[in-house]
């Protein structure tokens, strides 16, 4: 599952985060997303995948929560060298995020698709839309975009097909 890397100092406090990591094949050409998720459940370290200056380990959490994620520090459960993230707790209010709570929530959305694709959106934001939070971390409600504004350019397969390149030249 696509997850939001978290760095934390010795005290568990979010000091950093990655939404996304663009793999490349030979000649630079995009071949994917790096699966966090994936890489850490095989015993990865993620500080393999960065080194934050600061930071002295780095998790997946399931929800991207943008720049609020530094109003958070982490909670870890499991053997050491084998913890995960399982809460994420605000520094000032207290309230926390429970891995726990998310995971069920996106199986439960899951379920009720009865094995369609399950629109989660609302439930773990994503790499360019990250939940909103009031002040004390609590997810606030949006309104979700079903598709991209008219007034906004598309570069697609009908124009590229039309002007003979992305570029336009012709």
């Amino acid at each position: 599952m696509l997850a939001m890397l978290v760095a934390y100092d010795t005290a568990g406090n979010v000091v950093a985060t990655l939404d996304h990591l663009v793999a490349r094949g030979v000649g630079g050409n995009v071949t994917g997303l790096i699966d966090f998720a994936a890489h850490e459940e095989a015993g990865g370290e993620l500080l393999d995948i960065w080194n934050v200056q600061g930071a002295v380990g780095s998790k997946v959490w399931p929800e991207w929560l943008g720049g609020r994620a530094h109003d958070f520090r982490v909670e870890k459960d499991g053997p050491p060298g084998a913890k995960r993230i399982s809460a994420l707790v605000h520094k000032t209010s207290g309230y926390r995020r429970e891995r726990s709570d998310v995971i069920s929530a996106i199986n439960a959305r899951v379920a009720e698709a009865n094995g369609k694709p399950a629109d989660i959106r609302d439930l773990v934001g994503g790499p360019d839309r990250p939940l909103r939070l009031d002040d004390e971390g609590r997810t606030v409600g949006r309104t979700i975009i079903t598709g991209t504004p008219k007034h906004l350019p598309v570069i697609g397969a009908d124009l590229v097909a039309s002007r003979g390149s992305i570029a336009g030249s012709q």
